[in-house]
């Protein structure tokens, strides 16, 4: 009877399934998968991913040094406060090796990822412009960290996926001429500066700027970036009669420089491109900075308040001053992030419209407004160097042009 009366039940279990439209192996699945939930918590586990190309080997290791510790100090910072659209980010490194060719090759594996929302270019002009028509090609949203003006034309004219974040040389190079006519009443100068595209293009901006208070330079001597002895390049200087010497190149190449031109003995005023009060500059020339004057995007001593809250973390983890190519990281970093929060999703082509509706954010080194095309940066500092720290002179602006 009782075996009679389980088979019933069984029946009557089988009938009340089939009248809902289900099997009862439908049901059992459906019972061990519930769809919804479980779908939304597994994305909600998946990492949302951006890419950071910059150099981890090479004559410009530091660079990706500083770059890789800043991610680690960002990630950590918006994971800990809940994520991105409440998910965890994960920045994603590939080493640019310092050349133009690896810089490509480096975004290219990035970019083939689909997982990426975007990508940071390294910390030189030359590197982000070879990129770019990889951004244009993937239609990948791209925040550059060099300071060219001509990649600041690709990124308005030619490639809406190109955001440069730093503020424009145009605008750097034109305030420290101004400071050096104007309040240290120069008169005279001499220019020497790298063959690479950034640092060419520096020269030349400083060139305009002296033409604009009618000065010619006396002297504008060219090298080859990896050069260690300036010996004859600073002979022309001298024989020139320059009051005063602007420099343009990296870091290394500016701390050879400083070096050389002291330990010959030309005791003039040095002006110089942002490298040349960076603190890997510093630290490389040591005393032989003293009353070097730069426009420069970042100092560790930042009156900024985001960035000086970073500056101080960055020294207390890691045990050393904060160089712009880390303080750079953690701007571009949060940036994209708040473009993946006002999209609301990680598409791409979403992420780079948003990007264009941001405008004064307050990052660590200076405000930024990317409204309506990628020229974003808005600002610098200049300074002077002494007892190898840099003394800011003053803030340096530019307002933003709407198109």
């Amino acid at each position: 009877m009782k075996k009679l009366f389980a088979l019933l039940l069984a029946a009557l279990m089988v009938v009340g399934l089939l009248a809902c439209g289900a099997t009862p192996n439908e049901t059992t699945a459906a019972a061990d998968n519930p769809p919804a939930d479980n779908e939304q918590a597994a994305a909600s586990d998946e990492p949302i991913k951006i890419g950071l190309t910059t150099v981890l080997t090479g004559d410009r290791a530091l660079e990706g040094q500083y770059a890789s510790n800043a991610a680690a100090i960002v990630q950590e910072e918006i994971n800990a406060a809940g994520g991105v659209l409440g998910r965890p980010l994960e920045i994603v490194i590939e080493d640019a090796l310092g050349t133009d060719v690896g810089a490509v090759n480096a975004y290219r594996k990035l970019a083939a990822d689909d997982d990426i929302v975007a990508i940071i270019t390294p910390d030189s002009s030359n590197d982000g412009m070879a990129q770019a028509p990889s951004a244009l090609e993937f239609k990948i949203p791209t925040t550059a960290q060099g300071s060219s003006p001509t990649l600041r034309d690709m990124c308005n004219n030619e490639n809406k996926y190109l955001f440069q974040l730093r503020a424009c040389d145009e605008t750097l190079c034109a305030a420290l001429i101004q400071y050096a006519v104007e309040e240290l009443g120069l008169e005279s100068f001499a220019i020497l500066h790298d063959t690479e595209t950034s640092s060419a293009d520096q020269a030349g901006l400083f060139t305009k700027a002296l033409a604009n208070y009618g000065i010619e330079p006396k002297v504008v001597v060219p090298f080859t970036t990896g050069t260690k002895d300036f010996s004859s390049q600073i002979a022309q200087v001298q024989n020139s009669g320059a009051e005063a010497i602007i420099g343009a190149c990296f870091q290394t190449e500016a701390a050879i420089l400083i070096t050389q031109i002291r330990a010959m003995g030309l005791d003039v005023p040095i002006l110089g491109s942002n490298a040349f009060a960076d603190p890997v500059t510093i630290q490389l020339a040591g005393d032989a900075t003293d009353d070097v004057y730069c426009a420069s995007a970042w100092v560790p001593n930042t009156p900024v308040p985001k960035g000086k809250a970073f500056s101080e973390k960055y020294e207390q983890t890691y045990g050393e001053e904060c160089g712009k190519a880390a303080a750079q990281i953690y701007d571009h970093v949060s940036i994209i992030c708040e473009a993946i929060e006002i999209a609301g999703s990680t598409d791409r082509e979403a992420v780079r419209d948003a990007m264009n509706t941001i405008s004064d954010y307050e990052g660590a080194i200076t405000t930024y407004d990317c409204r309506t095309n990628g020229d974003c940066g808005r600002g610098g500092l200049l300074v002077r160097v002494k007892n190898q720290q840099a003394e800011i002179i003053d803030a340096i602006t530019s307002e933003k042009v709407i198109e």
